[in-house]
């Protein structure tokens, strides 16, 4: 190569480093030049589903009434508000889904609460509405502001509110309505509401099937659910369009969304047939006559006194020991199991109530059920999510729990709380003959008991609040 000359007249010879770089710049830019043209042909040629969507977060518009979406990724989302307002607080679930191929699939529940609940503002209604504030400014946060005017908001009262007097809790409702006016979310009247023991039933029920993949199946592919409260029971089952037409009241049928499908679920609450109610209305009836306080179902070594409400019964043990035969004769007296409910006999439950003309192949129990099954030790309350037991198992709890004396009942069962020790037998006797006596279930049945449901990778509680979302979305 020549020498260049400068305008000094010095002479300048290319550098072996200059002719490297002189090398690399040429072949850097054959190099661009090429991956330009392989990322040219590549966006052009390959499915689209091959490269992510990049989108901003929440940039989807509203969806309908009542469906909230927003774009997350290529995937929408949806967005409903559920207020549980209990008696001793109120508890927000803010729930966020998926819409994969037209089905919700849960991807978060944003939970808060706070006390008190509304029923203690029973003389301030409109303090009683305020009181939610912190909830709902949860909310508002937590929902991106171009969906807040389609994302539904409900909120379900229930036991404080039922037992205010003299239309207490409609005022404080009215309140409560008036004063999400002030926040963007949608509801009409109805979505503030007391909520009735049907509610709570068909929306666990929702919620249950939800969490174990079955909304979308067939009516039949569904599994019933019994949710044994402190105050109520309510069984909850999926019927063909021919059963329900064998109710004898319309009222006993609840229609439900789930899943791109509707369903016509049968519903049933029957109230005073809680466990703690349910202790009431056995130690009510005196099989030993007025003179005699013993009741079969007490332990022995316990005299006291049971309060439910404002009612006071007599709890006294036997000198010869509860008697779980006995026990579980007064637990069918009290069941009523005789009365009519307007349908062939065999269609009737208790009560006076129709439980329909079939009994589902698979249930799901719950609450108390699940309690006094891990007091027994029949689960281990710490590490199980559920088990698969039959009515059976009960009655072998029961019958080897009357026989002990109150004292050893608190020695043998480290875990149930002392309150209850003296009505164990009672408890167990009643789980028994609820499910065999009352619901016809036979006593080799399987049956689950359930107190979480395993979804997506977590453990997910079986509350109406998520059946109620899923409900209003779907």
């Amino acid at each position: 190569m020549k020498s260049k000359r400068t305008s000094s007249g010095l002479s300048m010879k290319p550098s072996g480093n200059y002719h490297k770089l002189d090398m690399l710049s040429r072949y850097r830019t054959k190099f661009l030049v090429g991956l330009a043209v392989v990322f040219f042909t590549a966006t052009c040629l390959l499915p689209k589903k091959f490269f992510g969507t990049i989108s901003p977060a929440y940039s989807g518009a509203p969806g309908k009434v009542k469906t909230a979406t927003d774009q997350t990724g290529s995937r929408d989302s949806s967005y409903a508000i559920v207020i549980d307002a209990g008696s001793t607080g109120s508890r927000i679930h803010i729930f966020r889904f998926l819409n994969v191929a037209g089905e919700l699939e849960l991807e978060f529940d944003e939970f808060d609460q706070l006390k008190p609940g509304l029923s203690s503002y029973a003389d301030k209604p409109e303090d009683a509405a305020k009181s939610l504030k912190p909830l709902l400014d949860k909310a508002l946060s937590t929902v991106p502001k171009s969906v807040s005017k389609s994302t539904p908001i409900m909120v379900g009262a229930t036991a404080g509110l039922r037992l205010l007097p003299d239309g207490k809790a409609d005022i404080i409702l009215d309140h409560v309505r008036n004063y999400l006016e002030k926040y963007p979310f949608s509801f009409t009247k109805n979505d503030v509401k007391i909520l009735s023991g049907q509610n709570e039933g068909a929306f666990s029920w929702l919620t249950l099937n939800y969490l174990l993949g079955n909304l979308g199946k067939p009516y039949d592919q569904t599994v019933a659910s019994i949710d044994l409260g402190g105050g109520s029971v309510q069984q909850a089952f999926a019927m063909s369009p021919t059963e329900m037409k064998d109710a004898p009241e319309p009222d006993y049928i609840t229609s439900l969304r789930g899943g791109g499908k509707k369903y016509s679920v049968y519903v049933h609450s029957y109230l005073g047939y809680g466990l703690m109610a349910a202790r009431a209305a056995v130690l009510e009836i005196d099989p030993n006559g007025p003179e005699d306080d013993s009741h079969p179902c007490i332990h022995e070594g316990f005299k006291g006194k049971y309060t439910y409400g404002s009612e006071v019964y007599a709890a006294e043990g036997k000198e010869t020991g509860a008697q779980y035969d006995q026990c579980m004769a007064t637990v069918l007296s009290a069941l009523k199991k005789d009365e009519n409910c307007g349908a062939p006999q065999p269609q009737c439950s208790f009560r006076g109530a129709w439980r329909g003309p079939r009994i589902p192949d698979v249930f799901y129990v719950s609450s108390y059920f699940w309690d006094r099954a891990a007091d027994a030790g029949l689960l281990d309350d710490e590490k199980d999510t559920h088990a698969v037991v039959s009515p059976k198992h009960f009655k072998s709890l029961a019958e080897d729990v009357c026989d002990l004396d109150v004292h050893s009942v608190k020695k043998t069962y480290d875990r149930i709380q002392e309150e209850h020790s003296p009505y164990f037998c009672l408890d167990l006797t009643y789980a028994h003959t609820l499910l065999t006596g009352g619901f016809n279930i036979p006593e080799e049945q399987e049956i689950t008991l359930v107190k979480k449901v395993k979804y997506k990778g977590d453990y997910v509680e079986v509350a109406w609040a998520l059946g109620a979302a899923i409900n209003m979305l779907s």
